[in-house]
């Protein structure tokens, strides 16, 4: 407890949320300001017939949040409304049980998304409670950006630091940030927790251009109460995770704001608690814009060894959560100021499968997305 302790208040990073991380939906004010807005997305999706995934299936998804900002408080309530096609939660024909869950949402939903407060009684401090956005911006092959901490977090931001445009530094302690298992919100006893810290600097790189370094310490507790359906490749015996997770996750990213957009990342993790199966790259790029551009293109390039990281928060795109090597292609088209349409493909193989004829086989993911931004 004492270690997990001081990685909370060795706090860490309140900056840029990966190459593709959006904002968080706060924002400090210093006049008293109320806002209502809505996320959405419609998908269709296609996938290779393998098991426990349907071939095809069609999801909307809705995020309405109302805000409130002051000089030193803000708060934010939002809700996440779900209706897919398919039963994700629903064990397949012939089958009494799902064993394996390889979504971050129940296809068919209505529950509480986010539920917080921020305090900023100076300008160097805040301190925030409740269910909120990520406030360390890790890329996806740690923390899926649908996924809300549940706890609180403290920054310290100092701003202009010598050389530096920005130097932060921020700690989270979240308990049950997962939707599973099902519960009421904020629903904390028999939950798994996450401690947190990190640091963000960031450079001028010329211009409006800058590189930001982030470096995050996460420890991952309470794993008996990780959903089994979860497992996501992790070792496991039993349906028991065995394996502790204390992840060490280094990132970097450059942002040009010349004649065309430009954002490149590179993420490198290390489950330190292990000696194999422990490391994880993320490569990212992203060209053009859609909200400065008519488009942009985007391709991610990541390998992520088993047990690299805790898989039930990592992104749900790529079939597993670890233990897998893959390509993503996102092509997208500024439709208006509050919509874009996407057209994403994937390919990923199982690099770590017990089955070694799997190893080598290529699976192929396609989806068509309408987003929009209220």
């Amino acid at each position: 407890m004492l270690r997990s302790l001081s990685v909370l208040l060795v706090l860490a990073m309140a900056a840029s949320a990966g190459a593709q991380e959006p904002r968080p939906v706060y924002q400090t004010q210093k006049k008293t300001s109320t806002a209502f807005h809505v996320d959405g997305v419609s998908r269709q999706e296609w996938t290779d017939e393998i098991t426990f995934v349907a071939k095809s299936r069609r999801l909307i998804r809705m995020k309405p949040r109302l805000e409130f900002a002051a000089k030193w408080l803000q708060l934010g309530l939002g809700g996440d409304f779900t209706y897919g096609s398919d039963h994700n939660l629903d064990p397949p024909e012939g089958m009494t049980t799902l064993p394996l869950l390889r979504d971050n949402y129940k296809s068919r939903d209505a529950r509480l998304d986010l539920a917080w407060a921020r305090l900023s009684p100076i300008h160097l401090f805040s301190v925030q409670a409740g269910r909120f956005p990520m406030p360390v911006r890790l890329t996806e092959m740690i923390w899926d950006r649908d996924l809300r901490a549940q706890g609180a977090a403290a920054t310290v931001d100092f701003g202009t630091f010598g050389p530096l445009q920005r130097f932060a530094v921020t700690g989270v302690y979240g308990r049950g940030s997962h939707i599973l298992p099902e519960g009421s919100a904020f629903e904390l006893k028999d939950r798994d927790t996450v401690w947190i810290g990190s640091a963000t600097a960031t450079f001028s790189a010329g211009g409006k251009d800058t590189v930001e370094l982030l470096g995050a310490f996460l420890k991952f507790d309470d794993l008996g109460f990780v959903d089994p359906r979860l497992r996501r490749q992790n070792t496991r015996v039993g349906g028991v995770l065995i394996n502790p997770y204390e992840v060490v996750d280094l990132v970097a990213r450059y942002h040009g704001e010349g004649g065309l957009s430009t954002t490149f990342a590179a993420d490198y993790c290390w489950n330190t608690a292990l000696d194999t199966d422990n490391r994880g790259l993320w490569l990212a790029a992203i060209i053009g814009s859609t909200v400065t551009a008519r488009g942009s293109l985007e391709y991610v390039y990541a390998q992520v060894d088993k047990d690299a990281t805790l898989a039930a928060y990592t992104t749900d795109d790529f079939l597993w959560g670890t233990g897998w090597a893959g390509h993503r292609v996102d092509l997208a088209v500024r439709m208006s100021d509050r919509a874009s349409s996407h057209v994403i493909g994937q390919v990923q193989r199982f690099k770590d499968s017990p089955n070694e004829a799997d190893r080598d086989t290529w699976f192929k993911r396609v989806r068509v997305e309408v987003r929009i931004s209220y």
